[in-house]
């Protein structure tokens, strides 16, 4: 730790610095890949000079490709996407000059083990031939609350955790002086959940409930998270687990940031 970096606990690629006034390095690690982002200019300055005295190393400037993302920076934000990875997979399936489609899958839509499903394939590939152009937009300054969404029945997938999730994220946050001055909200569709995560005794239909999960009314209990429920129509979690109306879908897909450049608002 020659560069007196503090390594976070909650991220072990992630390595913050700090100096007498405040100013911020932060540097993640993968392999032998770095990227840094920081608010000084001097200390960017100093640490590319100690690591090209230390170590073999070429600075490719501004992060433009990162682990297979596409990294595009503008002014008002950064855009980031996988144009490339995208068009390999259509030319790799013969989809390239395909007629797109405004949404991957449509209501309704049964996957069987049959012709159905090569069909159902196809029309995600041809979704994807009519948005290669869009990105993930992240814009610069605006609201930075830790928001989180869930459509099951408990807040949370029982394999996946989804809880810890959003409490590893706000703890991360706070190592990067973005502390949360609230509890991270997740919204949730399921008043069931709300009440169980609420409320600490165990009723008879929900022993049967992983005795791991009730760690999310502990979280709930000290602060940590708050569970709020969210309509069943603005629920952002549905774009990522069933097929939706083509407006909902429009509609959620905007809110998680995705457009084209051209069309950022």
């Amino acid at each position: 730790m020659k560069e007196v970096f503090e390594k976070c606990d909650y991220e072990h690629t992630l390595f913050i610095k700090t100096n007498k006034e405040g100013k911020v390095l932060i540097v993640s690690l993968y392999v032998d890949d770095l990227i840094f982002i920081g608010n000084d200019e001097l200390m960017f300055a100093e640490f590319k000079y100690s690591m090209k005295h230390e170590f073999d190393m070429t600075d490719l400037g501004k992060m433009r490709y990162f682990l297979g993302l596409e990294v595009l920076q503008k002014s008002d934000g950064i855009f980031i996407s996988k144009k490339k990875y995208a068009l390999e997979v259509l030319n790799r399936f013969g989809m390239d000059k395909s007629n797109s489609v405004f949404n991957p899958i449509v209501p309704g839509c049964k996957l069987v083990k049959d012709e159905g499903g090569v069909k159902a394939a196809k029309r995600v590939l041809r979704y994807l031939r009519g948005t290669i152009d869009f990105r993930i937009f992240y814009r610069k300054g605006g609201d930075d609350e830790l928001v989180a969404y869930t459509d099951s029945d408990y807040a949370g997938d029982l394999e996946d955790r989804r809880a810890p999730q959003a409490v590893w994220l706000k703890r991360v946050l706070g190592k990067l002086d973005q502390n949360q001055s609230r509890s991270c909200v997740i919204q949730c569709d399921s008043s069931s959940a709300i009440k169980l995560s609420k409320n600490p005794v165990m009723h008879g239909r929900s022993k049967h409930i992983d005795v791991h999960f009730h760690f999310l009314r502990d979280l709930t209990k000290d602060g940590s998270v708050e569970l709020v429920y969210c309509d069943t129509q603005e629920q952002l979690a549905d774009i990522m687990t069933k097929p939706l109306k083509l407006n909902t879908f429009v509609k959620l897909r905007g809110q998680l940031g995705v457009c084209s450049e051209t069309n950022v608002n």
